[in-house]
């Protein structure tokens, strides 16, 4: 029993002395991780980061770091001055109008940054120096100058003078304009943190612009600028159709918010008027909203994804966001780049697909016309490229019933455009314009 117990006490000896051993070890190891540690060259090294897709970033590019949306298919179609039904009202029977709309703001971002692309450097002459030593002595000889070619530089976007108020994006032609009142003036600094909720209305834009009395005009709210009165615009109409009573009343319950929260007194339309409003400048949009098809078709063997990416690139087509078409360009009045006219490749992804396997004997050239600028001849252009093709890669243009399209039926397209343009015009909202290029989009 005495040989028992001598062990027992000596286990839990043995116990408490181990304990003690790894608490001192403990607050060994917390002391020596608490102590400065000494700066090292690296600290200096920026923080690495994620790639940001950002307004500069080439359509290419972008579409690397960040991977493409769904692809989508485009209905070809005839080159007649069908309109183009919505889905919202016409039973979804024009899926080419929708489809082809369905990156139209993509493209739109795209057109921002063609405007911007190809701006030379301001370095006009490299100078070197030849050095040659002779017998221990170094001796400049004569510098070599570097030519420049000139470079055409593309007209730049109108840029407004600090302090001068952006142009005013809110239209009475297609928008529901709410004024809000305001109590006392209001700085943009106060105003955008709450108009989280103002961006849409189910598929409807939303803009708030403010009264700048020192300009006497409308501009996008903007910080560190102090405005008088507020407007607050949800857009009555477009591709996905109008301007509907779901749409309104979370629209009308935002502006409550807003006016609310700085104090401020909303004159808030009819709920009636407005839908109605809406539904009839739908209708005028649908009987307006055209898209011609040209297409080339091989007379031989089909040609390569690869071949058609490499002939739209030389000719100066840039792809788009997602992949899917190659865009034509064309500077407006503004010298604002805006889209022209697109090129597909039967379903090709040029970002995803296999270019060297991918192939077709048939080329779309797109033009969606109220969203194409008049002033560059549009239809025109899509003509005289369509048959630069046809004479460059051995095809011929057709319809999508195979019918060759001879010069008879070209000139009475254009006739039936030229109706149209005046329709638009008409309107006040002519093809190309900011206005249509908002109503015909989605």
């Amino acid at each position: 029993m005495s040989f028992n117990m001598d062990l027992q006490t000596a286990l839990i000896v043995a116990g408490l002395v181990f304990l003690a051993l790894l608490f001192g070890y403990n607050q060994w190891q917390i002391r020596k991780a608490r102590r400065p540690r000494e700066l090292r060259p690296e600290d200096d090294l920026p923080p690495m980061r994620e790639p940001v897709v950002g307004q500069s970033t080439t359509p290419e590019v972008a579409a690397k770091l960040h991977e493409p949306p769904a692809q989508e298919h485009v209905e070809r179609r005839e080159p007649t001055l069908t309109p183009a039904a919505r889905p919202a009202q016409h039973d979804f029977a024009a899926a080419a109008a929708s489809a082809a709309a369905g990156s139209a703001d993509a493209d739109d971002v795209v057109a921002e940054e063609v405007a911007l692309a190809g701006v030379p450097s301001e370095t006009a002459v490299a100078e070197a120096e030849l050095e040659a030593e002779v017998e221990g002595e170094v001796e400049t000889e004569t510098k070599a100058e570097a030519v420049v070619q000139p470079i055409k530089k593309p007209q730049p976007e109108p840029v407004v003078p600090e302090g001068q108020p952006m142009p005013a994006t809110i239209d009475p032609l297609i928008d529901c304009i709410v004024p809000l009142h305001l109590e006392r003036k209001a700085s943009g600094d106060r105003i955008l943190p709450l108009t989280g909720r103002l961006r849409r209305a189910g598929t409807k834009q939303i803009h708030i612009e403010g009264l700048r009395m020192e300009a006497n005009a409308w501009e996008p709210v903007t910080a560190g600028h102090q405005y008088e009165d507020l407007q607050v615009a949800v857009q009555l109409a477009n591709r996905s159709g109008p301007l509907n009573a779901l749409e309104f009343s979370e629209f009308v319950n935002a502006v409550e918010a807003l006016a609310e929260s700085l104090d401020a007194s909303a004159e808030l339309p009819d709920m009636g008027e407005t839908v109605a409003n809406a539904r009839e400048l739908d209708a005028f949009a649908a009987s307006s909203d055209v898209q011609l098809g040209v297409n080339v078709i091989s007379d031989g063997a089909p040609w390569s994804a690869a071949y058609v990416q490499s002939v739209a690139t030389q000719d100066g087509l840039v792809l788009s966001r997602d992949g899917t078409r190659f865009i034509r360009y064309h500077a407006n009045a503004e010298g604002v780049q805006r889209p022209l006219f697109a090129l597909q490749f039967g379903d090709t992804n040029f970002l995803r697909d296999d270019l060297t396997v991918k192939g077709g004997g048939q080329i779309t050239l797109l033009l969606d016309v109220p969203q194409a600028d008049q002033a560059g001849k549009p239809f025109k252009t899509v003509c005289e490229y369509g048959n630069s093709l046809a004479q460059r890669m051995g095809a011929q243009l057709v319809d999508d019933n195979m019918r060759p399209l001879t010069e008879a039926s070209f000139v009475a397209i254009f006739n039936q455009l030229e109706a149209l343009y005046q329709k638009l015009e008409t309107r006040g909202m002519p093809a190309g314009s900011p206005v249509a290029a908002r109503l015909f989009s989605v």
